[in-house]
C-alpha cells in the first residue's frame, strides 16, 4: 500500500479513494516506512495513511518493511497482526 496526503484516501477531493483501489478487505497488505517516516511531519501523514488504510481494509496481517516506531505504529498494534522486515540498509549496518 502507498498513500501520499489525505487526497488520495479520503473523498474530500476526488470521489475514490485511489490508494486503496484493488486492495482485498481482511486480507494480507505491505507498507514500506524505509524513506517515508523522516521527521515528525511526515511521521504524522504516514500515520494518518496508515490508519486509513487499517479503517478501509481491516487487513489481518500488514507486512512492513523498514522500521516501525512507536510514534507512527504506537496505539495500532492491537488492530492487526504487524510484521516487521528490516530494511536492507538497516541490516547491512547491522541496526536490526
Amino acid at each position: 500500500m502507498r498513500w501520499g496526503d489525505e487526497r488520495s484516501y479520503t473523498t474530500g477531493v476526488l470521489p475514490e479513494k485511489f490508494a486503496f483501489l484493488g486492495a482485498l478487505k481482511n486480507s494480507i497488505v505491505s507498507v514500506g516506512t524505509y524513506g517515508c517516516i523522516r521527521g515528525k511531519e511526515k511521521k504524522c501523514c504516514f500515520r494518518e495513511g496508515l490508519e486509513a488504510m487499517l479503517d478501509e481494509l481491516t487487513p489481518e496481517v500488514v507486512l512492513v518493511y523498514g522500521r516501525m516506531p512507536p510514534a507512527v505504529f504506537g496505539g495500532l498494534m492491537h488492530r492487526t497482526n504487524f510484521v516487521a522486515y528490516p530494511d536492507w540498509i538497516s541490516s547491512v549496518r547491522g541496526k536490526v
